[in-house]
């Protein structure tokens, strides 16, 4: 009895999960936008929204927090929009390479392009890190980043 249910379970599993080769791309798990830049977040954490939602634990002054507010207004938007760029232009080339059999030769302009997003996505993200650090005391980014890592994990 063990056996057959055992049997029915597989069965059933198999028959329920989609087949590769009707759903190659569906199977993997969709990468979040952030997936896309330069260098990943866990390597170079998003501190700007951690010293937003933090500002007391950080003890920020007024014209810290102010500062952390224009950057909340500006910077996602200058990072956001290249790596969402980014992961259209990548989807795409991926895409090409997968079912147009197109060659490192046809895609070289577009793979450029991919890596310029990206560079300049990280370009902004590390202007805004810089900001942060000079307008805050060494002790306030350490514990900034601190409070980064533990929110990104």
């Amino acid at each position: 009895m063990k056996t057959r249910f055992t049997t029915l379970l597989v069965l059933f599993a198999l028959n329920a999960a989609p087949s590769l080769a009707e759903a190659p791309h569906e199977v993997h798990m969709k990468a979040e936008t952030v997936d896309y830049a330069l260098i990943l977040p866990a390597n170079l954490p998003h501190i700007l929204r951690t010293a937003n939602g933090q500002a007391g634990k950080l003890g920020l002054n007024e014209a810290q927090k102010q500062l952390v507010r224009e950057l909340m207004a500006e910077a996602p938007l200058q990072v956001m929009s290249r790596l969402q760029k980014a992961e259209k232009l990548e989807q795409a080339i991926a895409s090409d390479v997968l079912y147009q059999r197109q060659s490192v030769t046809d895609i070289k302009s577009r793979l450029d392009e991919l890596v310029q997003l990206k560079r300049e996505a990280t370009e902004a993200q590390i202007a805004t890190v810089n900001r942060i650090q000079a307008a805050i005391s060494e002790t306030q980014f350490r514990k900034l980043l601190k409070l980064a890592i533990a929110d990104a994990q």
